[in-house]
């Protein structure tokens, strides 16, 4: 996916925060793929607060003005980052966001319209690297990072913008090989859209974790 946009200059930077195994990041290093290993804390907000600090201090080492941010089951358009940047610079904005599906195969297990959810934060957005770093320094106000950037950004007004149906995002399915990594966050109200996992959740091991084990 990264290779594809076609937008230049970007660099490309992973955190890896499996619990408990090195195989997914081993695989990272040796696809020549920049990456750190964090080992997860038992919440999801400490976990992702770390990842995105390692994540800035990498912006920073490269002087990035954006920071795009795509989550590992996610594959957007190659036009993606660059028409977000245009987005962003025509609008004079520090965030962007672009709405995805979720998951057909579990959606559609527990017996839930796959069309009637869509996410749009952290899984195609993107922002500008100062607005990372102030919503990073107030992050305690609001306990976890995903309600840090939005309200850093609204409370200062950056200015924002989602959009949907620009391009496309693909969203990457395989519920079966769900690793249960991270304890859901601890601050009330944030949206799991499925009410019932299939039955087959997470009964198969990724194919990282397979070679390990095997």
């Amino acid at each position: 996916m990264f290779h594809a946009l076609d937008y230049e200059p970007k660099f490309a930077y992973q955190v890896d925060n499996t619990r408990g195994s090195l195989a997914y990041f081993r695989r990272l290093q040796k696809a020549g793929i920049d990456c750190s290993y964090l080992e997860a804390w038992p919440d999801w907000d400490r976990t992702f607060r770390r990842c995105w600090e390692l994540m800035l201090s990498r912006a920073q080492a490269y002087d990035c003005y954006w920071v795009y941010s795509v989550e590992a089951d996610n594959i957007p358009a190659p036009e993606s980052l660059a028409v977000m940047v245009n987005v962003a610079l025509y609008g004079n904005l520090h965030l962007v966001m672009h709405s995805y599906p979720m998951h057909e195969g579990p959606a559609k297990a527990s017996g839930q319209d796959p069309a009637s959810f869509v996410y749009h934060e952290l899984g195609c957005m993107l922002m500008s690297r100062r607005l990372l770093e102030r919503s990073l320094a107030e992050f305690d106000k609001y306990g976890n990072i995903a309600m840090a950037i939005m309200g850093t950004c609204a409370n200062y007004e950056g200015g924002s913008a989602t959009l949907t149906n620009r391009f496309e995002v693909k969203h990457l399915d395989g519920y079966q090989m769900a690793y249960g990594n991270l304890a859901p966050s601890s601050v009330k109200g944030l949206i799991f859209p499925s009410p019932k996992m299939p039955d087959d959740f997470g009964t198969e091991l990724p194919p990282s974790l397979r070679e390990e084990s095997g």
